[in-house]
Parts: C-alpha cells; sequence; structure tokens
C-alpha cells in the first residue's frame, strides 16, 4: 500500500478513534450529570410527599378528637389512648424518614414541628384519660384551649416547609439548566481539537442539547405540576384544619338540645362580667331556674317530650329577657342567664317577667308546668362562685316554699329575700 495511503487510513482511524473517544467521553460526563440531576429531583420529590404525610397525619387527628367531642359512645372514649398512640407512632415513622433528607434550615423548622407536636401528643394523653374518667367537659376544655391553638402554628411550619421545597427545587432546575449549558460548551471546544470532525461534533452537539433541553423542559414541566398539586392540597387541608376547629369550638360551647350556650360557656361569660366588674363598677347579676317536677314529665311522656320542652322553655327564656343578657342551660332542668349592667329592681322584674309568660304558656301536656326562680346581684369582695352559690340557694328556697315563685338574695325582705349567711 502506498505511503500516502497508509497515512490517509491512518489518520482516519486517528479520526475514527477521535470521534468514538469523544462520544464516549460525552456520553460519561453526560451520564453521570444527568443521574446526579435526577436524584436531586427525586430527593426533592420524596421530601415534598413525606411533607405532605405528616400534614395528613396531623389532619386525621385533629378530626377524631372532633369525633371524640361529638360522639357519646363510651367505647370511642376507652380507646382514645391507643388511637392517639398510633398517630404518634405513624408521626414518628414519617419524621424519622424526611429526617435525613433535609438541609440544616429545614431541620430547625421540623425541631420547631416536634416540640408543637409533643405538646400536642401530651396534651392529648392527658384528654384520653380524662375521657375515660367520664370527664368529657374537662377533656374539651384543654382541647380548645390548648390543642388547638398549639395546632395553627405547627400547620405555619408545614407550610414553610414546604415553601422552602419549592426553593430547592428551582436550584435544581437551574443547576440542571448550568449542566446543560456546561455540556454544549465542552461539545463545542472538542469540536475546536478536532477540524477534520469538527462539524459531525458540532452537529451531535446540537442534536444533543436539543434533546437534553426538551428534557429539562419536561422534568421543569413535571415539577411545577407537582409542587402546584402539593401547595393546594396542603393549603386545602390547612382550610379544613380551620374550619374544622372553628366548628369544634362551637359544638364544645353549646348545648346540643337547646342550641343554647352549655355550662362551660356560661363560666367564661360570668368571668367576662366579673372581669368587668371589677374595673368598671358596672353591676350584673344572674337568675337560676329550675322547671318544677320535670322529672315527672321524663317518666310520664318520655325523654323525647321532655327535650323538646326544653327547647321551648329556651325560646321563652329569650323572648322574656333582654338583648345584652346570656342564657346558658346549666345542667338537666337547670337554666342559667347573665343579666348584664342592671340594677337590682330590674334583675326582679326580669325574673318575675319570665316566671309569668311561662304560667301563662301553653305546652303539649296535660300537666301544667312552672318554674323556680333564684337571683343573686354581685356584691362587693364576692367571687363568682359564691355569686353562683348564693342563687342556688335562692332557688332552694323557692322551691323549699311551694316552688312556682322567685327568690332573690340579700334584697329587701318585701320580696322575699334570703341570707345564705
Amino acid at each position: 500500500m502506498h505511503r500516502s495511503t497508509r497515512l490517509l487510513a491512518f489518520g482516519f482511524v486517528v479520526i475514527l478513534m477521535m470521534m468514538i473517544s469523544l462520544a464516549l467521553i460525552a456520553f460519561y460526563y453526560s451520564s453521570s450529570s444527568s443521574n446526579s440531576v435526577n436524584l436531586t429531583v427525586t430527593r426533592q420529590l420524596e421530601k415534598i410527599n413525606l411533607i405532605n404525610e405528616l400534614s395528613t397525619i396531623i389532619h386525621n387527628r385533629t378530626r377524631y378528637m372532633q369525633s371524640m367531642l361529638l360522639n357519646e359512645d363510651e367505647s370511642i372514649d376507652a380507646q382514645a389512648l391507643s388511637t392517639f398512640n398510633r398517630f404518634k407512632g405513624t408521626y414518628d415513622e414519617t419524621r424519622n424518614r424526611l429526617l435525613p433528607l433535609l438541609a440544616p434550615r429545614e431541620r430547625d423548622i421540623l425541631l420547631a414541628i416536634d416540640i408543637l407536636d409533643r405538646d400536642i401528643s401530651e396534651l392529648n394523653q392527658q384528654v384520653s384519660i380524662l375521657f375515660m374518667n367520664g370527664s368529657r367537659t374537662r377533656a374539651g376544655i384543654i382541647l380548645l384551649s390548648n390543642v388547638l391553638p398549639k395546632t395553627a402554628p405547627l400547620l405555619a411550619h408545614l407550610s414553610e416547609l414546604t415553601q422552602a421545597q419549592r426553593l430547592d427545587v428551582q436550584k435544581v432546575l437551574l443547576m440542571a439548566a448550568t449542566d446543560a449549558e456546561e455540556k454544549q460548551n465542552r461539545f463545542a471546544m472538542y469540536a475546536v481539537f478536532s477540524i477534520l470532525v469538527s462539524l459531525g461534533v458540532a452537529i451531535m452537539a446540537v442534536w444533543y442539547g436539543q434533546k437534553l433541553s426538551a428534557q429539562l423542559e419536561d422534568i421543569n414541566h413535571y415539577l411545577e405540576e407537582k409542587i402546584e398539586e402539593r401547595t393546594e392540597n396542603l393549603l386545602e387541608t390547612q382550610k379544613g384544619l380551620l374550619e374544622d376547629n372553628t366548628e369544634l369550638a362551637r359544638l364544645a360551647l353549646t348545648d346540643s338540645v337547646t342550641g343554647l350556650s352549655n355550662r362551660t360557656h356560661m363560666g367564661q361569660i360570668l368571668q367576662k362580667e366579673f372581669s368587668r366588674y371589677l374595673r368598671h363598677l358596672q353591676r350584673f347579676g344572674i337568675i337560676m331556674i329550675d322547671i318544677d317536677h320535670f322529672k315527672r314529665v321524663n317518666d310520664t311522656y318520655g325523654h323525647d317530650v321532655g327535650d323538646k320542652l326544653l327547647v321551648q322553655f329556651s325560646r321563652k327564656f329569650e323572648q322574656a329577657t333582654r338583648n345584652s343578657d346570656y342564657i346558658s342551660r346549666w345542667g338537666g332542668e337547670e337554666f342559667l342567664i347573665c343579666c348584664t349592667t342592671i340594677s337590682e329592681n330590674d334583675l326582679y322584674i326580669i325574673a318575675e317577667n319570665i316566671r309569668q309568660m311561662i304560667v301563662n304558656s301553653e305546652f303539649k301536656i296535660k300537666e301544667n308546668i312552672t318554674i323556680s326562680l333564684g337571683c343573686a346581684m354581685i356584691q362587693a369582695n364576692e367571687n363568682i362562685n359564691e355569686l353562683v352559690k348564693r342563687a342556688d340557694v335562692a332557688l332552694y328556697a323557692a322551691k323549699n316554699n311551694g316552688r312556682n315563685q322567685t327568690v332573690v338574695s340579700e334584697f329587701a325582705p318585701v320580696w322575699n329575700a334570703v341570707n345564705p349567711g
């Protein structure tokens, strides 16, 4: 073979080897870089999924607390402790999977979430024990005063953690775009080193760059859809929790039969009025009402009729009181009315108007229905418990003196005043 031919052949082989080497080198760098980008993207998606799982666990736990308050089934109260422990175990498992994936600043957020969740879990332990002991009112107070206020900042931290993931994903996409730009520059540099293969290398570089750009656009679109979907789910979860908390708070302060305030809510109202009395000396009074012989109504007609009668009484009390007064079902057939900014004469007049309205009202039973009332005005150096006790003593005196009458504590003797001593 002619020497020039051999040189041409040798040169062709060298060029071919260079092309193969360039192709292998380009393939190696692109594959390793793409794998790194894909691993980072997968890691971010896993973090978002685990954060959403934490949010779901907290949502389910709150709904279970709501079902405990609304359901009178004692079997639910008995299994509350094991159920809360199961929620705690699921939370810990998800949290342990999430922790290795977080950056230092994200771990600080998770630490704040852990502190709130631990406090809520400890309170749930107390609530469970109270439910098992039958202290539903005390358990409801703990849920409203302690558990629910801690749920809102916990959700805020979860939202902050999700927003941090959105920023990290944007950084990953920027890294991928930078990596693609570096690959294109590398292809151009390799093309300069080999004049004979420059055209081929350029074509390959353009083709690969377009393919990589298309892949990055697909990844970017996919990630944006996933982030938007996760964010919407989290916002919907937060909205649902806030609505559930509001409804739970309302139900916990409302009597389920009459729709009036319950004893817990009335206790809060009395404390508020007492604080205003201490600040501004605006006196207030209470009227304690008991339906005479109500047990006989239940025994004769059944509890369904008794409940309907309680509802009728509630509406009558609302008609006979002022807009500024508060009415509650104190327990059983007892009601308590708090009359704000009132004089002693007006308190007695309101009580008598209520009694006369009941006497003149017709109910769908044969028996004549009457009520006994005990009144008390707040006095200097007296607390709420003492005020309620005086009203209760006055009510007892009214029932003991023949029922269907109003007795006022510490008033003028002309009004049957009772001195509780």
